[in-house]
Parts: C-alpha cells; structure tokens; sequence
C-alpha cells in the first residue's frame, strides 16, 4: 500500500488541485441552488399530517368497540293492566308490592301463558290501588318447583 509511484501521483494531484482557483460567486451560486433544491415545503408537511390525523381518526372509530346491551332490569318491564278493572285515576297512590301469584288465577284473569304449567305459581309485582284492589302486574320469574296444593 505505501507505493512510492502512488505516494508521488497523489502529491502531484493534490498539487494540481490546490494551484485551483474557483471563479467568483461559484461557492455563493452552489450554496443557493442547494438552498433551493432543498427547501422545506410546508404546505406538504401540512398535508402529510392532515392526513395522518384523518386516517388515526377513522381508524379509532372504525375499531371502537361497540357495547353490548344490557339486559332489561325489572324496573324497565312494563306493567300490564288487569283485564276488567277500573283505570287508575290521577289522583290515585298506589303501591308495588311482590308476591306469589298462582299460574291458574293469571290464566283465569285473562292472560296468555303459552307452554306454561299451571299449577305453577310465577313471582310478580303486582300494583295495588289505594282501595286494596290489585290493577296491574309484572311478571319476575316463573318457578316451576314451587307447585301449590291448594
């Protein structure tokens, strides 16, 4: 590697270029274009981060989970009327009260219970007026092992 020959071609170059003088205004003109050919670009950096943020935004919405109903609680069921009694007047107060209501009454009353046992009884909320008469009800739960004798 430390040819002779090499050592005085590269001293005879380095020579050569060094006797070099640049015309004026050369380095100025090179710094310029360099200047110009890399100039930043707002308007695109604007861009590419307008798009970015649309594109996170429709990705978290796209991915977002979506959440699952709830089951209804009791409190949401309606109550139903009892088939021939009176309205509620405005006036009225009344109270909820939860008992053991027999299948076989229910049917006897008006309701429909399909596939249904009827010597069963079924839990319910039963709304009673003010004079003691039951108007309304809500079914909680039918429970089939609870078979009365009476």
């Amino acid at each position: 590697m430390n040819d002779p020959q090499m050592e005085a071609a590269r001293r005879h170059l380095a020579a050569r270029v060094a006797a070099v003088t640049p015309p004026d205004g050369l380095e100025a003109a090179v710094m310029a274009e360099f200047d110009r050919a890399h100039r930043r670009r707002p308007t695109r950096i604007l861009a590419m981060c307008a798009a970015l943020a649309a594109s996170l935004l429709v990705g978290a919405i796209l991915l977002r989970p979506t959440p699952k109903p709830a089951a209804p609680s009791v409190e949401s069921q309606a109550f139903y009327t009892i088939p021939y009694t009176a309205p509620l007047e405005p006036y009225e107060r009344v109270m909820v009260v939860q008992e053991q209501v027999p299948v076989t009454e229910l049917i006897a009353a008006g309701f429909h219970f399909p596939a249904t046992d009827p010597t069963g009884t079924m839990r319910a909320d039963v709304m009673v007026s003010q004079d003691g008469r039951p108007r309304a009800i809500r079914p909680v739960a039918f429970d089939v092992s609870d078979r009365s004798s009476q």
